[in-house]
């Protein structure tokens, strides 16, 4: 079974000690993948990529990434992924958005398309994956972990992913984003939010904590 990392918000000497301990991690998004640094425009520190490809350390984007940067890179897992009865879905909205520089620090297409979540539906729908691995969660979700990112923020994903666990409920839901350790299974779906950094290894094939 993988080991599951919590956000990184850019803080890769802390991610290295942990892809040191263990390998074939899953980081679940907000790695800080493709930041520049205002108002030059240079390149932010990005991960450590050969440490990354030699522990076999994977992630998903998500909305304090980079979607073209990530695109490009090799350890990024491309949403609607499905992978050892594993799908993934990455994005998010940044409720501060206003506060960023586009290109920068923001980027207009952190969620994933309409059109694409529908092609991604699709595929959860015949494929009924066992586990899922997304950077937000379903939009129930949100105030039993009393989430930081307000209920009614105009997102699609939150509600894009709830309509897809009312197609089919998985064993196991593994997500970040609310900076927040979360462990509780809802209606036969076990779900978990890992804070910040968090490391956490999840069998989906019992929902046994």
């Amino acid at each position: 079974m993988p080991i599951f990392c919590g956000d990184v918000h850019g803080k890769f000497e802390q991610y290295k000690k942990i892809i040191k301990q263990h390998k074939n991690t899953i980081q679940v998004g907000d790695m800080g993948v493709g930041f520049r640094r205002w108002p030059h425009g240079e390149w932010s520190q990005n991960p450590p990529y050969a440490l990354m490809v030699e522990q076999n350390a994977r992630f998903i984007r998500g909305n304090h990434d980079n979607p073209n940067v990530c695109a490009g890179h090799s350890q990024c897992i491309p949403d609607g992924k499905i992978i050892n009865d594993m799908m993934f879905v990455g994005g998010a909205y940044s409720i501060d958005w206003k506060y960023r520089i586009p290109e920068y620090d923001w980027w207009d297409d952190e969620e994933i398309p309409q059109e694409w979540f529908d092609i991604i539906k699709q595929a959860y729908s015949v494929m009924r994956p066992a586990c899922m691995v997304t950077h937000d969660c379903p939009y129930f979700i949100y105030p039993m972990i009393h989430s930081h990112h307000f209920v009614d923020i105009p997102s699609r994903t939150p509600k894009a992913l709830e309509a897809m666990w009312q197609m089919h409920k998985p064993k196991v839901w593994v997500f970040g984003h609310h900076h927040k350790s979360f462990d509780q299974i809802v209606d036969g779906t076990r779900f978990v939010c890992l804070a910040e950094l968090e490391v956490k290894e999840i069998n989906w094939l019992t929902t046994e904590k």
